[in-house]
């Protein structure tokens, strides 16, 4: 660890001899390769909510929820990111929030509403990464994580604040290989002590999956539990849309994200990179899955199940293995606290300070960024005690259902329907976040804004983007703009909308999808109870191989990928 963290400082200070400028500090002089986007985009979504917040899911309520969570997620990255950051550098923008500006008609509200919301998602995903990996180190050394949170907070602002989105790439490559290794390892080593997957759960959950044995006596086990296609006692089908809605349909308009789509070398590495993140991020999450149901039987009782794989990796791994999966979850949250510490000061000082005071000069732009990064970790800390009251996914949750409720539709409009107008992008972005607060509080809270019975039986993330759109859409018909307000970028775009992006992606994505509800419709048809993935027969095998060629395949695209980025740093 001392050694992982030594050379964390050193890549920072490396790479800090390249910053000239403020484009290069937050998008790496826009040079990117795919490679490198590739495993920083699957770096910042693998953070404790992914490492640690997976698991512990499926742990509770099975693998239905984090199952289609992940495909839906995979699917809006490919879908929307990919379209959506062809779209942002067609209009040669820095930011996000430079859309108020190109297509708003430099609409100076507009844009500080964006940059104000950015950063406090920012903010908040800093802390929530801060308190895992510090929650990781409680666990596993016994110091309480309020002493190790500091320390973790330093050293990552030290070496973003020196090498910019340069040195957050470098880094980004190195703990996403660790992520992958880390996961895989234990999960090769579960399987190698207590037997494959289907043959460890089948002893609990009976062959068909739905035949509980009295093994399963006291463990939060439940007829269906690794059946895609089987909801938790007591959630509904518009509950699980809710919660795939709430953890997707951030993707598109994050600032991480959007910053890497940017910064991309070129439109086909963008697209590209986009396409190669998904592949690492799903097959990881199918194992993080896994491991979530081997920690529901062997770690029975757990209070706070964040700490499954952490536990696991502890009673299962030799010294020198439980060693490589703390330094995994370690570097999920580095890595993840870097990319919003970057993109958050980065936004601050081009879309608020330089607005104010644009001739400032290029040193003075670099310093303040530097030490607005510095600021942005320190703010971070303090919502760790709002996290730690309430867990790592729902405090993730109740903040992505406010920015996608508010956000996602303004950003999809803007750049699809050229009616929308500045007075429905602000009014509607400042009203719905307000309501969408309002009815979680309301509700009860995260959790049952995202999978409750909200209002009349419809989960409040319904109700926001319904709401979102009505302001969005009917302030726009109501009040037109006088004036074309667009930038001659914004135009160019909308008139070469159909040139811009390969469909491809729209065919494999298709396929999947089809053949999974061709797959359900059939269990649905033939009221089938045997689980899919199928746990006894010729199809356990099946289930097996995948398993076992998801990690390995993974772990080989990773190293390639880190091979492929070692030799552009040492290239350039």
């Amino acid at each position: 660890m001392i050694i992982y963290i030594a050379g964390l400082l050193l890549i920072g200070f490396r790479m800090s001899k390249q910053i000239k400028t403020l484009d290069d500090y937050i998008l790496a002089g826009r040079n990117l390769p795919w490679f490198v986007l590739s495993l920083t985009f699957a770096a910042a979504v693998a953070n404790t909510a992914t490492v640690m917040g997976q698991p512990g899911f499926a742990y509770s309520i099975g693998f239905t929820y984090v199952f289609w969570s992940s495909l839906s997620s995979e699917t809006i990255s490919v879908l929307l990111l990919s379209r959506i950051g062809v779209r942002l550098r067609s209009m040669n923008l820095t930011t996000i929030s430079d859309l108020a500006n190109a297509r708003f008609g430099n609409s100076r509200r507009l844009e500080i509403v964006l940059s104000l919301w950015q950063v406090v998602w920012g903010i908040f995903i800093v802390g929530m990464s801060l308190f895992g990996v510090s929650l990781v180190l409680e666990v596993i050394i016994g110091v309480p994580w309020q002493y190790t949170i500091a320390p973790i907070a330093i050293v990552t602002i030290l070496y973003t604040m020196s090498g910019g989105l340069r040195a957050v790439v470098i880094t980004d490559a190195a703990q996403m290989l660790i992520i992958v290794l880390g996961v895989g390892t234990l999960f090769f080593m579960i399987t190698a002590k207590y037997g494959l997957f289907t043959d460890f759960l089948s002893k609990y959950v009976g062959d068909t999956g739905f035949n509980l044995t009295d093994a399963s006596k006291g463990l939060t086990l439940f007829p269906g539990f690794t059946d895609l296609f089987t909801l938790p006692p007591g959630q509904t089908i518009m509950g699980l849309i809710a919660f795939i809605m709430a953890t997707s349909f951030w993707i598109p308009i994050d600032l991480g994200f959007i910053q890497r789509s940017l910064a991309a070398k070129t439109l086909k590495d963008g697209r590209k990179s986009v396409y190669f993140y998904a592949m690492v991020d799903w097959f990881n999450a199918w194992i993080l899955v896994l491991l979530g149901g081997f920690g529901a039987i062997l770690l029975p009782g757990l209070i706070n199940t964040d700490e499954v794989v952490i536990r696991l990796a502890r009673e299962i791994l030799p010294l020198v293995g439980a060693a490589l999966v703390v330094t995994a979850v370690v570097s999920a949250a580095m890595s993840t606290i870097s990319v919003y510490l970057n993109a958050g000061s980065g936004i601050i000082v081009k879309n608020i300070i330089l607005r104010v005071k644009p001739n400032i000069g290029t040193k003075m732009e670099l310093r303040l960024t530097r030490i607005i990064t510095v600021a942005i970790g320190l703010l971070a800390l303090g919502f760790t005690p709002f996290i730690s009251n309430n867990g790592i996914v729902m405090a993730a949750v109740a903040m992505q259902i406010i920015m996608i409720s508010a956000l996602t539709p303004l950003v999809l409009l803007a750049l699809y329907w050229r009616k929308t107008t500045e007075a429905a992008a602000f009014w509607g972005c400042i009203i719905t976040s307000a309501a969408t607060l309002f009815m979680m509080i309301n509700v009860g809270g995260p959790y049952a804004a995202s999978g409750g019975a909200g209002y009349f039986g419809i989960p409040v993330i319904f109700w926001s983007i319904a709401l979102a759109l009505v302001l969005y859409v009917g302030v726009s018909l109501v009040k037109p703009e006088k004036r074309d307000v667009m930038s001659a970028e914004c135009k160019a775009m909308f008139e070469q909308k159909n040139k811009l992006s390969s469909h491809k992606d729209l065919l494999v994505f298709g396929i999947i999808w089809a053949v999974l509800a061709g797959i359900g419709i059939y269990k649905k048809v033939s009221h089938s109870q045997t689980a899919f993935p199928p746990l006894s027969g010729g199809g356990a095998w099946i289930t097996n191989g995948v398993f076992y060629a998801m990690s390995l395949f993974t772990a080989g695209l990773c190293i390639y990928l880190t091979f492929r980025v070692y030799k552009h740093m040492r290239r350039n």
